[in-house]
């Protein structure tokens, strides 16, 4: 791989000559199975080769690399007069720590302290709500980290959680939070602290000290975009973009499909059955669904596919536009769907890609659509779920609403 990436051969043995030699081979091989250009990974070599001749010169082993030895190395770029190094040191302190990433993930160097380790308590609660609960990694997640916030101020003792201190660490951690995770906060302590009255380890009265926050289902309108504005959004991705193929093929499984943002980021090459016409997707809870894939979106995943997707180590669908090449996440999605909004010109009432999902729904049910049908195309597991889209025709709510008994208002 190493002769691939150096042609002069008087270069290469200098490099072969190096303390960093051992690893260059399988550094330029691991840049470029994530997808990096051959000239990219011929200067991240040659730093990587220049660390070495310093790190000899130093008397510093591989293994002992670290932040402060590479800050030092950067350091004497500055002013470095060793042999065919002279010059690029700007651009040589990026490429370094691609190399320590490397030599981190072969086990050559041990990886930093990380940061304040999670209770023992939080952890056993974690790996209970997995093995018993089968909860989805992204839940657990979420949960422990309102589990390890309340024992970090109360305490990792269970038997020492008093009521007081329950309900003041809840209203404070809510406070310090968006309004809308207040229900999920109280969820997530309220839950931990059944699984401790279970086993004994605190009082059962204990979870009566939560306080409970008012919650009305169905008190707010969807948010929606008219059909004409969809179309707007979902044609904008023809114009300049880095990755349009990709931009469109996304979009186009939020409108027409309405998944969700997770759906999309998580599917991978074997969800899609070509001959079928199907996709398979695993929602929330980890229940597989397969839905049928219309005509327009097959096409546009086959073309991104086709021409526009690079070759990387993984079965994930949707990669990154830069390198190194790894699967887009949940943010990445987001910033599309709003560039999108933005190339379009649309001013929507929410930039997240749950707004294409509604706007599904909205259409589906203008168009005759019963709850029943919409509920199963969104994968709904409560039909009340699916009832707050029955609000969206507000012109038809104004022609049905009464007013009250005994006053005059005027029409909603």
């Amino acid at each position: 791989m190493l002769d691939r990436c150096l042609k002069n051969r008087f270069t290469l043995c200098r490099f072969r000559a190096g303390l960093a030699e051992p690893f260059l081979d399988g550094f330029a091989a691991a840049l470029t199975a994530q997808g990096y250009s051959s000239s990219i990974c011929r200067r991240c070599v040659c730093a990587a080769a220049h660390l070495g001749e310093w790190a000899a010169r130093q008397e510093v082993a591989i293994a002992e690399l670290d932040e402060a030895v590479l800050a030092r190395f950067v350091r004497h770029l500055r002013r470095c007069r060793c042999r065919g190094w002279h010059r690029g040191y700007k651009r040589v302190r990026y490429r370094i720590p691609r190399f320590l990433r490397y030599l981190r993930e072969i086990g050559i160097v041990a990886s930093p302290a990380s940061g304040p380790t999670q209770s023992a308590l939080a952890t056993e609660y974690g790996a209970w709500m997995r093995d018993q609960r089968g909860l989805a990694a992204s839940t657990i997640f979420h949960a422990l980290r309102v589990v390890g916030a309340l024992l970090g101020a109360l305490g990792d003792d269970a038997a020492g959680l008093d009521a007081m201190g329950v309900r003041k660490f809840v209203l404070e951690y809510v406070r310090q939070h968006a309004p809308a995770s207040a229900g999920c906060v109280t969820t997530a302590v309220r839950c931990f602290l059944r699984y401790l009255a279970v086993r004994g380890r605190c009082s059962t009265d204990l979870v009566d000290a939560v306080p409970k926050v008012p919650t009305w289902r169905l008190a707010k309108l969807p948010r929606y975009l008219p059909d004409d504005d969809v179309e707007r959004i979902i044609a904008a991705c023809d114009r300049k973009s880095p990755t349009p193929l990709r931009d469109r093929a996304m979009l186009l499984l939020l409108a027409r499909l309405g998944l969700r943002g997770a759906d999309v980021v998580g599917l991978r090459l074997g969800d899609i059955e070509w001959k079928q016409g199907r996709v398979r997707v695993a929602g929330k809870a980890r229940r597989e669904t397969r839905l049928p894939l219309p005509q327009e979106v097959g096409d546009a995943i086959l073309k991104y596919l086709e021409t526009e997707r690079s070759d990387a180590a993984t079965d994930r669908v949707f990669l990154t536009a830069s390198t190194p090449l790894r699967p887009i996440t949940a943010s990445g999605l987001r910033d599309v769907v709003g560039r999108a909004f933005e190339r379009a010109g649309v001013r929507t009432p929410s930039r997240g890609t749950h707004i294409l999902r509604h706007s599904l729904a909205s259409r589906l049910l203008r168009e005759g659509a019963t709850l029943d049908a919409i509920g199963v195309v969104l994968r709904h597991r409560d039909v009340n779920t699916t009832a707050l889209y029955a609000k969206v025709d507000v012109g038809l709510l104004r022609q049905i609403a009464q007013p009250w008994p005994g006053t005059e208002v005027s029409p909603c």
